[in-house]
């Protein structure tokens, strides 16, 4: 299936957490990533949208001229580099920079002869993953695979006419579950296609879940004579899609899994769902900007599962001094009873996680502990969505507790999102009723971009501008070299009379 294809987006690698307004540009965040040209330390920037350098500079405690680039300051880009000496300064989030290398005069500034050595002997250097990254299929096109399980052999099992609710679960109905991502596809390819952009798809129906039935349908449909494969599939066989794409150094995106894992080991993959370092960055910024000097009580209950999350939680909350944490055991659920009860208003942050089961036991357990406070009913946030998790769960408690998540809902407030609704009502004479839709819209618009604008070089820096007709941002970054990316960028809901609303 070939459409004709364009689109712009937005993806920034970036390393630090906090954020620094400067005179005479936007918000800068700084980058620890340093690099050695020619015998001295430089900081690596890569320039976001509405960025100067003199803003750039000032957040690298340095002035201007000290900026190196590798074109005309007037005319930088989104997604251009800056580098900015390392003498020692303090930078803009407190941050000590190292010092200059043995033998170099730490104070020097950078001239116009030595900019253009630096720009030129950090041209080549590879700040991507350890990946091999090959040659495009097609110089014309972006050849884009897409394996999902559309089980289109098992169409005329399913009867149209009603809805049936006991098909539910059954092979049968699995041939509708995922069809929505596929037409938030189509209506991706038709904007690039309206921008100019050639794109060849090909759709490949995955029709089992073993190793084998992944296999048979990667090498049946020449999957790895492709630039990227999109795979929306479940854990068994995404795992083995994404070995077999390492294997045809081919990069894979992976839309729904919030699995952590799935990046490691693998420098191929894209995780499209919100890291946990972009969870917890979300979560104390909110917390740090409406309720600093609240008392914090992370529950967790000691389980495998919940390491990632609350080692990316501490290690942000120890870079806000200011912020007053503990751990709690749910094991020792009373402690946490008579802390709130003793003291003032406080934040909960729950990140237990166990099996389905107990982890429902466990929401209704604790929604009516932290109800049961009439006078300073505390503030829960969690990672995952109670009021879509559990269908049973008590939206009362949840508006009461001034409830924040990081929900999958469509927000009709937000042009973007509503545009995406009409449009897609239009075309299928149905409301998209998940964020599968959209999800695949974002996708094939920023991946197709950023290889049609920059070509290979895309996947060592995944970085371009937002294309018009994204719904939501997305930021790519890899904690190490040898790691998949992971999206940076998470949106945090409260719940505002029975209604989320993203926090700004």
């Amino acid at each position: 299936m070939v459409k004709r294809v364009a689109v712009l987006l937005f993806l920034l690698t970036a390393v630090s957490s906090l954020w620094a307004q400067m005179p005479g540009g936007r918000s800068v965040e700084v980058s620890h990533k340093t690099q050695v040209v020619n015998g001295k330390n430089y900081f690596v920037h890569v320039v976001d949208q509405g960025q100067t350098v003199y803003a750039i500079a000032r957040a690298y405690g340095l002035k201007e001229v000290e900026a190196v680039t590798k074109k005309d300051v007037h005319f930088l880009q989104i997604g251009d580099t800056v580098w900015l000496p390392c003498k020692g300064q303090t930078l803009s989030d407190g941050y000590v920079a190292p010092g200059a290398t043995a033998g170099v005069n730490a104070n020097a500034k950078a001239s116009e002869s030595s900019a253009s050595t630096v720009a030129a002997a950090a041209e080549p250097v590879n700040l991507g993953p350890i990946a091999t990254i090959r040659p495009r299929i097609n110089p014309q096109s972006v050849v884009v695979s897409v394996m999902m399980p559309l089980n289109l052999s098992q169409m005329d099992k399913i009867s149209t006419s009603k809805f049936d609710v006991e098909q539910r679960g059954k092979t049968s109905y699995k041939s509708l579950e995922f069809i929505q991502f596929y037409e938030g596809l189509l209506l991706g390819l038709e904007k690039l296609e309206r921008m100019g952009y050639n794109v060849t798809l090909n759709v490949v129906d995955v029709e089992g879940t073993t190793d084998e039935d992944v296999e048979r349908a990667f090498r049946t449909h020449n999957v790895a004579q492709s630039d990227l494969l999109i795979a929306m599939l479940t854990r068994q066989p995404f795992e083995k899609a994404a070995q077999l794409a390492r294997d045809a150094q081919l990069f894979v995106v992976n839309p729904a899994s919030d699995r952590p894992e799935i990046v490691k080991d693998n420098p191929y993959v894209f995780k499209c769902m919100p890291s946990n370092e972009a969870f917890a960055k979300r979560t104390v910024d909110a917390i740090a900007s409406s309720m600093p000097t609240a008392p914090i009580y992370i529950i967790h209950s000691g389980a495998k599962a919940e390491k990632s999350a609350l080692d990316a939680l501490t290690a942000e909350l120890k870079g806000h001094a200011n912020l007053n944490y503990t751990l709690v055991d749910w094991a020792q659920q009373s402690k946490l009873t008579n802390m709130i009860k003793n003291g003032e208003r406080s934040v909960v942050v729950s990140l237990y996680n166990q099996d389905k089961s107990k982890n429902r036991i466990y929401a209704s357990q604790l929604l009516n502990k932290l109800s049961a406070f009439k006078s300073k009913t505390p503030y829960l946030f969690t990672y995952e969505d109670w009021a879509v998790q559990y269908n049973d769960v008590d939206f009362a408690q949840l508006q009461n507790l001034n409830y924040h998540t990081f929900c999958m809902e469509w927000d009709r407030s937000n042009s973007q999102h509503k545009d995406f609704i009409d449009l897609f009502a239009k075309r299928y004479s149905t409301e998209p009723t998940n964020v599968y839709a959209g999800m695949a819209n974002d996708i094939i618009l920023f991946f197709v971009s950023g290889i049609q604008q920059k070509g290979t070089d895309f996947f060592r820096s995944p970085v371009i501008a937002c294309p018009a007709g994204m719904i939501c941002p997305m930021s790519f970054s890899h904690s190490r070299a040898d790691y998949g990316y992971e999206n940076q960028k998470a949106t945090l809901f409260r719940m505002t009379d029975f209604h989320f609303i993203p926090l700004q």
